[in-house]
């Protein structure tokens, strides 16, 4: 992968490097110059002794000259106050330390065992003190230039290390901070821009082959830093999906649960209708075939050969048939009840809200208030398409306008209270003063059986449904059932 270019992306080289490696390399040349001088520094300074040297060896010379000439007659002897100045000098010039030659203070030490003796000659016993006080200055001279010769080469090498210096470290700088933004730099601002991309969840690795060693751990781990991403973000995106299905699938068992319930109060309605036909049918033939069978025994006592008596059998027969109809009829009106279960009332109303919140717009929210520790022996099945019909009732009162179903309930000496709320318009009034009727509606479209089967559910369990309206809005239905743990 090619290095990436992004107008937009912020230069994250820091202005410490450059500023920290030309003072690093400021602070060696510093160095250097000052090394340089201390070393000049420390050969001027036996440079500088041995002047004083040469000089005090001068004016000694020049005192022996002195007291040469004025020693004009041979047979003269040296003055003693010359003699003392003279042993003096000497001495003077032995205490000194730094001279160059090796041979000067065996050199001095002849010159004054020369001066000690008491000669006949004392003009010879000069010239010898001055010969070779001579060869001493000579050879101190030879050394003096020699030494003055090697500080100029030094000085000329200093000169030119100098020049070096001051030319290589800026190319030695340039060179350094290229290979930096090469192989560290230049790295590191890739790196932060893909650290700014990861943010948008796109996870590209960084190319280690021509990265500085130092940093190749980084890189490693921030490459499987973004291969460990890039596959928790292909898991999230699988997870996304399979939620989505169940979603998806949720809704359709919803949607089926709420066709279900549809057909269901339908049906119930049918059945309900025809258990009330077959009830209102069943007395009256009941009536005529009582008559029917008086009269064919009243043709019987009688003896006669009445032309109408097979026919009041056959009608005494259909009768029978209908009778027998009337009752299957009633037989299949009869609810089976469904067996009970211990159904765990706070899982059951949450199951069932996070189905019906898929139904629900976006204006409405569900709300539950149920504690953890109710737990009764119930229809399960029946309970959830009770409460189902009471929260899609809610809703259709809430309409387009927002507002929240809440779902309550409480236990309190084995009477479960379930109570479905909402801060909609409320329930018109006569709807309160009558109570709950089949086929009554008060909504267009409506079949007028939801709170029916609801009623019916309560009383089938040894309950009772209540209906008011929540001040200064709102409706409530009440569920009461017996609680049995």
């Amino acid at each position: 992968m090619s290095f990436l270019h992004n107008p937009t992306a912020r230069n994250i080289q820091p202005l410490w490097i450059p500023v920290a490696v030309l003072g690093g390399l400021l602070l060696v040349s510093l160095v250097v110059q000052l090394t340089l001088a201390w070393l000049s520094y420390d050969r001027i300074l036996p440079a500088s002794r041995h002047i004083d040297h040469l000089d005090q060896l001068q004016q000694t010379l020049t005192q022996v000259e002195t007291t040469l000439a004025h020693q004009l007659p041979d047979s003269s002897s040296i003055p003693p106050e010359s003699r003392s100045a003279l042993q003096q000098a000497l001495q003077d010039l032995l205490t000194r330390v730094g001279y160059l030659a090796n041979s000067t203070s065996a050199s001095i030490r002849q010159a004054q065992q020369v001066l000690k003796v008491e000669s006949a000659h004392p003009r010879e016993t000069l010239l010898t003190v001055m010969n070779i006080l001579r060869e001493i200055f000579q050879q101190e001279s030879r050394q003096h230039k020699d030494l003055t010769k090697s500080i100029f080469e030094a000085s000329r090498f200093e000169l030119e290390l100098g020049v070096i210096v001051v030319l290589t470290l800026p190319l030695a700088a340039a060179i350094l901070l290229t290979l930096m933004r090469r192989r560290i730099l230049s790295p590191l601002q890739q790196m932060g821009y893909l650290m700014e991309t990861l943010g948008k969840r796109q996870y590209q690795r960084i190319p280690a082959e021509n990265v500085d060693p130092t940093l190749q751990p980084l890189m490693e781990n921030y490459n499987t830093l973004v291969v460990r991403l890039s596959e928790l973000e292909a898991e999230h995106l699988q997870y996304e999906q399979q939620l989505e299905q169940q979603v998806e699938k949720a809704a359709r068992t919803l949607i089926e649960q709420q066709r279900s319930l549809a057909n269901t109060e339908r049906l119930a309605a049918l059945g309900e209708v025809m258990a009330r036909l077959a009830h209102e049918l069943r007395n009256p033939l009941a009536g005529v075939k009582m008559a029917c069978t008086n009269i064919r025994r009243e043709i019987a006592d009688s003896g006669e050969d009445v032309p109408h008596k097979e026919r009041i059998e056959l009608v005494g027969q259909e009768i029978d048939r209908m009778i027998q109809m009337l009752n299957s009829l009633l037989d299949q009106a009869h609810h089976q009840p469904e067996q009970l279960t211990s159904v765990q009332l706070d899982k059951a109303i949450s199951d069932l809200l996070t189905l019906a919140r898929y139904q629900m717009p976006e204006h409405i929210s569900l709300h539950q208030e149920v504690p953890a520790a109710i737990v009764c022996r119930l229809p399960d099945t029946g309970l959830r398409q009770v409460l189902l019909n009471l929260i899609l009732n809610a809703r259709q009162a809430l309409d387009s306008e927002p507002g929240t179903i809440t779902v309550k309930a409480a236990l309190e000496n084995s009477i479960l209270t379930i109570s479905v709320s909402d801060d909609g318009p409320g329930f018109p009034p006569d709807l309160l003063e009558n109570n709950i009727r089949a086929f009554n509606t008060h909504r267009v479209g409506g079949t007028g059986l939801g709170l029916s089967m609801v009623q019916r559910f309560a009383r089938a369990h040894g309950g009772k449904l209540l209906l008011s309206s929540l001040e200064p809005h709102g409706a409530c239905v009440t569920l009461r059932l017996n609680c049995v743990g």
